[in-house]
Formats: structure tokens, C-alpha cells, sequence
């Protein structure tokens, strides 16, 4: 732990030291002069030099402490460093603590949610260990060795590897974290569609009925769906307002290809099997917009009578996420993370006792019965 001042520029106080110097140096005991006849004929001679000399030497002293310690407060002491150093093993749910060698004194946890130790029972339920690892990291000392056991195979990984500033010891032992099990597509259509798009609104109908998914149908006039709904446009002419500011604010839309929309910069996000681009997509404030760029028909579009367009429908409106089962040799965190918070401990709360105990000292020996007059 070190001591350090969080504003130095509050030991400018110190300055007023200077007050109970001047008073204590200038302070003489009062004097009554008496008047004698005959000291008039005495040769009046000249005065000796005195050295200066402070008076009430305890009082001077308690009050300079006083006003020392109000400067320190005024300076915001603190301690830094103050995060416990003892080194850490954390194990990935799945592995037998037992059957790994530890240092005895290292605190080990579970690398869970809530970093538990491990004499709890272990978490049952898959956990993301990118976003874990990172968080150890910065809630471990930096001063503090830090482990991770984990098995073979993780399952939980993000996109990138992690980047920690701690050198981490990256044990890996046999078997593998349970696989997260795969959550229902939270995916919901609808579906707007006019009359002279009715016979490629049969082609998404029979899609969502294939996956499964709710899908809500009506013409345009009711243009936005809830938030969470992706939103199947099948209508000529621009698109509406009101459906451009849903979009905006986060919305994903497909759009026939007959749909005015705003002009972009655009990719391919399907082709068919000769290459050629069946759809196109572009972000459009905070969401997206994809356009059809054949019309809804096998004729122009053979791939709406092919196994796979019901899932490729799916992608288009909500992209799988990407894997997160990986090999933990290929995960190894990297350096160059931001270091931890540097954790600090406020001292004023105690000096702010202190002041209070030498300010009743100071006003004891200041009205104390028998202390000499005051300047």
C-alpha cells in the first residue's frame, strides 16, 4: 500500500501556520509598572537585546498540529494499492479442482458469474468465458499471479481472444465445458404486403410456416410492427415515412425489389449458385435494410422453391451468431488489456478525527484556569 495525497494542492493551507507563530511570538504576560522616586536620578540605561521567545510552547504546538492536520485533510490522503495480492486460480465449470495441483495460499474461485470459491457446489449452466476471463482481469490485483484452468475445448467464447494485462497462467487440462444449449429463435415476422405482390407473399408464408415462426400478415396501411418483429415489405412505391424512422431506430427490414428506398452503399448478402446477387443489404441508421433484387417469382428466382430458402430467409432477417465452441490452445489470452483500477482507501474520515481531538485539546489548554492572560 502507498500513502499519496489525491490534491496536493490542498497542503497550501499549511501557509496558516504562520498565524499562531506570530501570535504566540508577539504574546507578552501583562505588566503593571510601578513608579519609584528614586530611580528618576538613575542613569537610564539602554534596554538588552532579548532572543525571541514563544510563549505557551504547548498550546503553539497543539494548534500547529491543528492546522497541519486540517491541511492534509483539505489534501484528500488516501492509500493506493489497497486490493489483496494473494495469487488466484480460477477453474472453468466442469473440472475436478482436486485433480489439479494448487498452491495452497492461492485463493481458488470458480470461473462463474460471481466468481465463487471453489467449495461451492460448481455452476451447472454454460458461461461466457471470453467475457469472464476479462472481467478476473481487471478485478485481480496487478500484483497478484493469476491462473486459469480450463479444459480442452471451450464452449462460450466471444469473437475475439480475450486481451488481459496480467501474465496468466493458461493450464489446460482434458475434457470440455458443457455445451450451451441453443435458445429458441426469439425471431418473430411481419409480414405487409399488397395485391400485386400476393403470389410472393405465399413464398414467405410458406418460409416462416417451415421454421416455425410466428408470423403477423396485413396490407400497408399498418406499416410498423413492434420493436422485436422483423418486418417483410412487399409493397411498390417509396417506403413509408414512418416505417424509414423504424428502421432508424433499430428495426430490420426486407424490402421487395420494387420498393423505393433511400440510396447507400450496399453488399451482397446472397447469391445464387451462378453468382449472381438475389439480395443486398445496407445499414440504415441503427438497423438494416435488405432489398430483394429479383421479384418473388421461381421464374426470376429459382431458389424460392429450394430446401434451403426458408432458412436463408432466416439469416437474411437475423443472422445466426457466430461459434462459440473452440479449442482452448487457440484461446490463450493475450497481453495488452488495460490494467485494473487502481483501488484506493480514504484516510479523511480518520484525520477528521484527529481534527476534532486536537481541536479539544487546543480549546482545553486555551481556557484553562491557570493560563496566563491572553494578547
Amino acid at each position: 500500500m502507498t500513502p499519496t495525497l489525491l490534491l496536493p494542492l490542498g497542503l497550501a493551507a499549511l501557509g496558516a501556520i504562520l498565524v499562531p507563530l506570530v501570535l504566540h511570538l508577539a504574546r507578552r504576560t501583562e505588566q503593571r509598572p510601578t513608579d519609584f522616586a528614586a530611580l528618576r536620578w538613575l542613569r537610564q540605561k539602554p534596554r538588552p537585546r532579548h532572543r525571541p521567545k514563544f510563549d505557551e510552547l504547548l498550546l503553539l504546538a497543539t494548534r500547529i498540529l491543528l492546522l497541519a492536520l486540517v491541511a492534509v485533510f483539505l489534501a484528500g490522503p488516501a492509500l493506493l494499492n489497497t486490493q489483496d495480492a494473494t495469487p488466484v486460480i480460477a477453474f472453468a465449470p466442469g473440472i475436478d479442482p482436486a485433480t489439479v495441483a494448487r498452491d495452497a495460499k492461492a485463493r481458488a474461485i470458480w470461473l462463474a458469474p460471481g466468481f465463487r470459491p471453489i467449495d461451492t457446489p460448481a455452476p451447472q449452466d454454460a458461461v461466457p468465458i471470453g467475457s469472464l476471463i476479462r472481467q478476473l482481469d481487471t478485478q485481480t490485483a496487478a500484483t497478484a499471479p493469476l491462473t486459469i484452468v480450463v479444459p480442452a475445448t471451450l464452449d462460450g467464447a466471444d469473437a475475439e481472444r480475450p486481451r488481459v494485462s496480467h501474465r496468466v497462467r493458461w493450464h489446460i487440462v482434458p475434457g470440455a465445458v458443457a455445451a450451451s444449449k441453443p435458445a429458441p429463435s426469439p425471431l418473430r415476422l411481419a409480414l405487409r404486403t399488397d395485391t400485386a405482390h400476393a403470389t410472393g407473399a405465399r413464398y414467405i408464408r410458406a418460409a416462416a410456416a417451415a421454421l416455425e415462426l410466428p408470423i403477423d400478415s396485413d396490407g400497408p396501411a399498418r406499416a410498423v410492427p413492434p420493436p422485436t418483429t422483423a418486418l417483410i415489405w412487399l409493397a411498390s412505391g417509396p417506403l413509408p415515412a414512418a416505417v424509414t424512422r423504424w428502421i432508424e431506430h433499430g428495426g430490420t427490414a426486407l424490402v421487395a425489389n420494387d420498393t423505393v428506398i433511400e440510396a447507400g452503399l450496399t453488399v451482397p448478402a446472397w447469391r445464387d449458385e451462378t453468382g449472381r446477387p438475389l439480395v443486398e443489404t445496407r445499414s440504415q441508421g441503427k438497423g438494416n435494410v435488405a432489398r430483394l433484387l429479383q421479384p418473388l417469382d421461381p421464374i426470376a428466382m429459382p431458389a424460392l422453391v429450394e430446401p434451403a430458402f426458408p432458412r436463408i430467409l432466416a439469416d437474411l432477417l437475423a443472422p445466426a451468431p457466430p461459434p462459440t465452441r473452440v479449442e482452448a490452445s487457440a484461446y490463450r489470452p493475450l497481453p495488452g488489456g488495460l490494467p485494473p483500477a487502481s483501488q484506493s482507501r480514504d484516510l479523511r474520515p480518520w484525520f477528521a478525527l484527529a481534527i476534532a481531538a486536537a481541536w479539544l485539546v487546543e480549546r482545553w489548554l486555551a481556557t484553562r484556569a491557570k493560563r496566563a492572560i491572553a494578547p
